[in-house]
């Protein structure tokens, strides 16, 4: 991969629903050639969709996290079939190391649908599938959340390496910790839905880098109909202008020699916990990485190279009153859009029903 392709991924990754000619600019080519290049990255797998972030509560959704612990590979393997069929379902990943075997869950659903979540963990527990459940702070920004993005400054592509000095960078972390909103703010109230728009949040959860005409046609509908474009732009406008927070572009990091997800769980000072998430927020952290502040520390993951990933135990461990190390297996990790057929047209609401919420994606495993 050339320096300018490489570029052009990277821009990508900042501006991720970005036209070609927009990207293009961005690297010095002309946007036939960037639209080569990124059609043949996407070829080459070297990156797939790209995910929209929903503001949930906008839509009126609510996410919850949770580690659970599991102890064989057939139970794995039966909460994953749970996952798959429960229809609010929004990331699951294996994990493994420490003291406990388990799975990373993430849910986007509707508040009053967590009783039947509650249920389901309840009788994968009764049947001996989950052993243990921490429930973990959500992954969202509006939670105090913060993601870092790869950069491509870092990347010596001549050498095939990354550079980066962990000491320098921790040195120049504030002193002074952030301060932390406990107030949720969202930008507004839930905005009203229907049918077409749970397709479309649909079709955007899944890859929302198409253009109007793709996602038109994903949702079975004939984009030659008089009015059909013009409705659907509205509609999707008025999406990303109200409900989306941001994009995010998946990377097969396996070409940059990124193979390790670590994912530590740390026990620390609040002081540490809050000047670690603002200075990975304002600096220049160079690595794909996610952290969340708990009561009593912190929960970290990133994506890393194997040379690096023995540099951020080692800030951990140093600056950690303890921590528990496991590691992701990002290639068994599944992002899921958001099920359209999860939305009651006549009720204008998210379905919350014991038959469709619970007891199909129990069936499916025999419970």
């Amino acid at each position: 991969m050339n320096q300018e392709k490489l570029a052009l991924l990277f821009a990508l990754q900042e501006q991720p629903v970005a036209p070609a000619a927009t990207l293009a600019n961005e690297v010095g080519v002309t946007p036939p050639t960037a639209r080569a290049w990124l059609e043949n990255l996407r070829e080459e797998k070297v990156f797939g969709g790209v995910q929209s972030n929903f503001r949930v509560h906008r839509i009126g959704l609510e996410m919850y996290d949770f580690f659970v612990g599991v102890d064989s590979y057939d139970s794995l393997k039966s909460i994953e079939t749970f996952c798959d069929e429960y229809p609010y379902t929004s990331y699951r990943a294996r994990v493994f190391g420490g003291n406990t075997q388990g799975m990373l869950l993430q849910f986007r659903q509707p508040v009053d649908a967590y009783k039947h979540l509650e249920q389901a963990f309840h009788r994968l527990t009764k049947a001996n599938l989950i052993t243990s459940i921490r429930e973990l702070p959500t992954l969202q920004t509006v939670y105090g959340s913060t993601y870092t993005r790869p950069r491509l400054e870092a990347w010596n592509s001549e050498q095939l390496s990354w550079k980066f000095d962990w000491d320098k960078w921790w040195k120049k972390a504030p002193k002074k910790p952030k301060t932390v909103s406990s107030e949720i703010s969202e930008g507004g109230d839930c905005i009203e839905l229907d049918v077409l728009d749970a397709q479309l949040i649909q079709e955007l959860t899944l890859n929302a880098r198409r253009k109007n005409v793709d996602i038109i046609r994903a949702i079975n509908l004939d984009p030659n109909e008089k009015g059909v474009q013009q409705n659907i732009s509205t509609k999707l406008n008025r999406l990303k202008d109200e409900a989306i927070e941001s994009y995010r572009v998946y990377i097969n990091w396996d070409h940059f020699d990124i193979y390790n997800t670590p994912l530590v769980i740390a026990k620390a000072e609040s002081e540490i916990t809050r000047r670690l998430i603002a200075h990975l927020e304002e600096s220049e952290f160079p690595f794909s990485s996610s952290i969340r502040e708990t009561p009593d520390g912190f929960v970290w993951s990133a994506r890393l190279p194997s040379a690096h990933l023995s540099e951020l135990v080692s800030l951990v461990w140093r600056i950690a009153d303890s921590h528990e190390l496991l590691i992701i297996d990002y290639k068994h990790s599944i992002w899921y859009g958001l099920w359209a057929e999860a939305f009651d047209g006549e009720k204008k609401d998210w379905r919350i029903d014991k038959a469709f919420c619970l007891d199909t994606p129990l069936k499916s495993i025999g419970l």
